[in-house]
């Protein structure tokens, strides 16, 4: 018999192992790429062959088919952006994806070295103990050196600002405030220690992590010390203490993407020469950052001296407030108003606290995310330049809708059992739709901001009144 035969009677009899099974069963299961099984199959020996019998044919093997995002993400990192375009016959799938493929790179980092010089650095700087106290016996310096500096004419010529993309939201993902002052006078303590008004954006956010961490581990023993109830805790939105001598993989994502997230990311869209800052500190107004290339320096704009001069009660030796009254209305009325739709979204929140009586409301997240839901319908409508129509309507509005619908089905089937495991499996299955994301994070920032009072009642949820009545009418009436 031939070889060739042999193989042939091999191929035909050939039967999967369980485990094999199992893993490509589950894999078609969770995915719309293939048809059928066949398909699966053919895709797969034809990748191989390529890669076994010519490797240089198999990029072109690959690009068969529609990359996935994950697939695009790999490949962005070790192509140019014209070889991955010419790869897959001129398709820039960046552009094509559009803002989901900004938000998918920023929920989904790629495992980083804990070797890196980053992720030593901000262990270095975890290991060296009193920065926070430090700070604070050095703020009332750091608040002189910066008063006389005018933020509006500070710039560096040999680099190009980098401004905020004008989303008019300030994300649920950025769920307090309290880092931001963190952030604001880390950065004026670095000025005062360097006597620049400039200060390397990388250097920044490392610092900036080790302070806010280093106080988060303050406030959760406080918390702990005191049975702190979750609607009374103000840790919620610092980074997770890290006790370990050693960086892992694991831990250096968490730090990446908690210092993107609030203390700011330069982003540059695919086949654009523009670049944004993106997080929490470039939403609120509070800092400019300026770079090329692999150079990025960060200031403060004069809103940012303005909060960082406030008195913060944390920084004061305090625990029990994360925010001042005096900064509770900066942020409300000076910072927010820049995001409009954040801004409507705050005004028609706080009326319909005001206007519900403690108590009888039969379910206020309900009433809470329509209230979200009319906001964002009337933004639209009155938003002349539709800029962001259609992410709004597709990310928020739309998918929202679809997960709803699904949630409904799982509920449904979670009412129906008595089987415990099933109910358990059921509950997992349940997922926090935008406009469920968008209430949590409003609802807890008011709360942070002194604006409303957030009660957790007997039966587990959450109800509001209004805690700084004079706040909440000039909002209102703003």
């Amino acid at each position: 018999m031939s070889d060739e035969k042999r193989y042939l009677s091999e191929v035909e009899k050939i039967q999967l192992n369980p485990d094999k099974k199992k893993k490509v069963v589950k894999f078609l299961a969770g995915t719309d790429r293939f048809m059928d099984v066949r398909e699966f199959m053919e895709r797969s020996i034809d990748v191989f062959l390529a890669w076994e019998q010519n490797p240089q044919t198999s990029i072109a093997a690959m690009a068969q088919m529609d990359p996935t995002m994950a697939q695009y993400q790999v490949l962005s990192k070790m192509m140019k952006p014209e070889q991955l375009k010419d790869m897959y016959k001129g398709i820039d799938w960046a552009e094509e994806w559009g803002s989901k493929w900004i938000e998918f790179q920023k929920d989904n980092l790629l495992p980083q070295d804990p070797n890196t010089d980053e992720s030593q650095k901000q262990m270095k700087a975890r290991k060296m103990k009193g920065d926070f106290e430090e700070i604070q016996k050095n703020i009332q310096e750091s608040n002189e050196f910066i008063e006389n500096i005018e933020f509006g004419d500070v710039t560096d010529n040999n680099l190009n600002q980098t401004e905020y993309d004008d989303w008019p939201m300030i994300s649920p993902t950025y769920s307090r405030f309290f880092p931001a002052k963190i952030a604001v006078v880390t950065l004026a303590n670095m000025m005062r220690e360097k006597e620049t008004p400039l200060i390397d954006f990388e250097d920044f956010k490392i610092n900036a992590h080790d302070i806010a961490e280093e106080i988060a581990r303050k406030l959760i023993k406080y918390e702990t010390d005191n049975k702190k109830k979750r609607s009374e805790k103000k840790s919620t939105g610092l980074p997770k203490p890290y006790d370990s001598d050693e960086i892992t993989a694991s831990q250096s994502i968490r730090e990446e993407r908690y210092k993107n997230k609030y203390f700011g990311k330069i982003t540059k869209r695919e086949g654009a020469d523009v670049t944004h800052l993106d997080g929490l500190l470039s939403a609120l107004g509070l800092v400019k950052v300026f770079s090329k290339d692999k150079v990025a320096k960060i200031t403060l704009t004069k809103s940012g001296k303005d909060f960082c001069v406030l008195n913060n009660p944390v920084f004061e030796g305090k625990d029990g407030e994360s925010l001042s009254k005096d900064e509770g209305e900066f942020l409300s009325t000076k910072c927010i108003p820049q995001r409009q739709l954040q801004f409507k979204t705050n005004k028609k929140v706080i009326k319909l606290v005001a206007e519900t009586e403690y108590g009888k409301a039969s379910d206020m997240a309900n009433e809470l995310d329509e209230i979200c839901i009319e906001s964002i319908k009337e933004f639209l409508k009155e938003n002349i330049s539709k800029k962001f129509e259609n992410r709004i309507k597709t990310e928020i509005l739309d998918k929202s809708i679809t997960m709803d619908k699904e949630n409904k089905k799982i509920r449904t089937t979670y009412d129906n059992t008595d089987d415990l495991k099933e109910r358990a499996k059921l509950r997992k299955d349940i997922k926090q739709t935008p406009i469920e994301a968008l209430r949590i994070a409003v609802m807890g920032r008011m709360a942070e901001l002194g604006i409303v009072h957030w009660h957790i009642n007997v039966k587990g949820r959450s109800e509001y009144t209004i805690k700084n009545k004079e706040l909440s009418e000039l909002i209102i009436n703003s």
